[in-house]
This record gives structure tokens, sequence and C-alpha cells, in this order.
């Protein structure tokens, strides 16, 4: 009760009843990042397993980490793989469409005998 109490003390209502978000100003958060075409952020254990878009190789996960380094995938949908020697291959469709896509793969052991 005591922290509802405090959340809502700063609230404006245009209505009776109806609280409403107080207003932020600028300086206030910080911006959320758009890019200008879809892009994907890989964490891959292994992370030194590969990295294929439609097909076409593009890397390792490492190389598709985070800051500044992102898998440029467009705005349409595209399928999205993650493999190495010895584990199950991991795909899954992507549609980026303008934004950031941080995912988070990790790939199982293959279950054949060598």
């Amino acid at each position: 009760m005591r922290w509802s109490a405090l959340l809502l003390s700063g609230c404006v209502s245009s209505q009776p009843g109806l609280p409403t978000l107080p207003k932020i100003t600028e300086g206030q958060m910080r911006p959320y990042r758009v890019s200008g075409a879809g892009e994907l952020v890989l964490h891959c254990a292994p992370a030194d397993a590969e990295v294929a878009l439609d097909g076409v190789t593009q890397g390792l996960c490492s190389d598709f980490s985070g800051e500044p380094h992102a898998l440029k995938v467009g705005e349409k949908a595209r399928r999205v793989e993650v493999k190495k020697s010895g584990f199950v291959t991991w795909e899954s469709w992507l549609a980026a469409d303008q934004t950031r896509v941080v995912m988070t793969v990790t790939l199982l052991p293959s279950g054949g005998s060598p």
C-alpha cells in the first residue's frame, strides 16, 4: 500500500479515479535504439558456431555479439541458422523490420556416435 501510494502520488488524472502516468520531459529517459534496417545480435554457446542467413554463411556467432557488431538482416523475413559440427543445428525465421533483435542460442550436442 505504501509503495502504490507513492507511485500514484505523482500521477495526474484527467478523469476522477483514472490515474495517468506523469509527463516525462526530455533527458529523463535514454532514447530507444532504432536501426535503419533490421539487425540481429546473437549470444551463442558455443560462441564459435557458424551463422548463416538464407543459407549463406555470414561468420561466427562471436562476430555478431553486440555493439557495434550486429548481423544486418534487412526488413523481410529471413532464415537464420546457427550450426557447428558435433551439435544439432538451430534454425529459425526472423523479420526484424527496422529493429534490433537480441537472441540467445544454445546448441545441443548431437546424439549420434562418432
